[in-house]
C-alpha cells in the first residue's frame, strides 16, 4: 500500500465520501463487528456536506478511490464520563464515523489514518481525542487501544439513529 494518499477533505471529496460510508453501511448485514450505521440518515450526503464545513474530515484515498474516512469534531460529546485529562471544550476533539473500506480492511490502512487524524488534532490545537464503540465491536476497539487509547468507562449511550446501546468509551491524550 504505497500509494495512498491522506487529506483533510473538502466539498470536492464529498462524492468520493458517500461512496465509500454507503458502501460501509451495505457492508454491515456481512459484519460480525462493525459500526451500527443508517446510509441516508447517519451518515448522509446533507450531514457529509456539513461536517466538511464544521470538522475536520480526514480522507484516505488509493488509487482514485476513497478507501477510509474519520470526521474529527470540536467540544465534547460525553459530559456524563469523568474523563482522565482534563481539557477546555476547545481541547477536546471527538471521532465519529471512523471506517475503512471493507476490500481494505485488515491493510494497515486503519492506523495509519487513526494517526493521520491524530496528527492533525495536534496541528488544531486539540489535547485530547474522545470517542465511543458500541459493546462487542473488538476490532474497533483493538484498533484504538493498539494506536495509544485507553478504555475509561462502559455505559448506556442514545444515539439517534439506533436508540440506547451499551458502549465504551475511549481516550487519546496527544
Amino acid at each position: 500500500m504505497s500509494n495512498e494518499q491522506i487529506k483533510v477533505a473538502d466539498q470536492d471529496d464529498l462524492n468520493a465520501l458517500a461512496d465509500l460510508y454507503k458502501a460501509i453501511c451495505d457492508h454491515q448485514p456481512l459484519d460480525q463487528y462493525g459500526a451500527d450505521w443508517t446510509w441516508g440518515e447517519y451518515p448522509s450526503v446533507d450531514g457529509l456536506r456539513q461536517m466538511i464545513d464544521d470538522a475536520q474530515v480526514l480522507v484516505a484515498y488509493q488509487d482514485g478511490q476513497a478507501i477510509g474516512a474519520g470526521v474529527l469534531t470540536t467540544g465534547e460529546d460525553y459530559p456524563q464520563v469523568d474523563w482522565p485529562t482534563p481539557a477546555d471544550n476547545d481541547e477536546i476533539g471527538v471521532l465519529h464515523l471512523f471506517g475503512v473500506r471493507p476490500k481494505y480492511r485488515g491493510t494497515g490502512i486503519a492506523s495509519k489514518l487513526l494517526q493521520a487524524i491524530l496528527q492533525q488534532a495536534k496541528t488544531v490545537g486539540k489535547r485530547v481525542i474522545h470517542l465511543d464503540v458500541l459493546d462487542g465491536n473488538l476490532p474497533s476497539e483493538k484498533l484504538y487501544v493498539k494506536n495509544g487509547f485507553r478504555v475509561v468507562q462502559s455505559l448506556t449511550l442514545h444515539y439517534d439513529d439506533i436508540g440506547d446501546q451499551d458502549a465504551k468509551v475511549l481516550e487519546y491524550q496527544l
